[in-house]
């Protein structure tokens, strides 16, 4: 196994988590909008609903945010050891 191959493989790993973690915030916040509550008495459950949507976006966001950031690494330390085992035989 090459480097480049275990990059790869580490690549669509933190990829793949990326993505899931992106589809899963999305099935949370399908129904959800921005609403402002003004009245408590007549939309409290509404209200609570919204809150445990909230709260468990906000708990899976710093994930979220360090898999996309791991995934962008990745991609451009594969592109440059590509680049740079392509490199040598290429002639200009």
């Amino acid at each position: 196994m090459t480097i480049l191959s275990a990059m790869l493989l580490a690549w669509a790993l933190s990829l793949l988590i990326f993505i899931a973690l992106i589809i899963y915030r999305s099935q949370l916040t399908r129904h959800e909008v921005d609403e402002v509550f003004l009245n408590d008495s007549v939309d409290r459950e509404r209200e609570i609903e919204h809150d445990e949507i909230v709260r468990r976006v906000d708990r899976i966001d710093p994930f979220l945010k360090t898999a996309g950031g791991a995934a962008a690494l990745l991609t451009l330390s594969v592109i440059g050891a590509y680049v740079a085992q392509i490199l040598p035989t290429v002639h200009f």
